[in-house]
């Protein structure tokens, strides 16, 4: 149960980084100023809303396709 935890616990983490730089490439070269447009603009959790918002999608995903795969599987008799 752990490791699943720390599975997903990485898995969103990779995916908010990843969208927080696709989304906002200057966070490289000058992250000062991306953090002080955000406390100017009181937005600070809205790279977690739209991690999430993937995270759910893909998790429907991945939980589809593993039980699909399940129903493919050969049966040991």
């Amino acid at each position: 149960m752990k490791s699943i935890v720390i599975r997903e616990v990485t898995i969103f983490v990779i995916l908010l980084v990843t969208l927080a730089l696709l989304m906002h490439p200057d966070l490289l070269s000058d992250p000062t100023q991306r953090l002080a447009l955000m406390q100017a603009r009181a937005n600070y959790a809205h790279p977690f809303f739209y991690a999430f918002f993937i995270y759910f999608f893909l998790f429907i995903v991945r939980f589809t396709v593993k039980k699909i795969a399940t129903l493919f599987k050969k049966k040991k008799v």
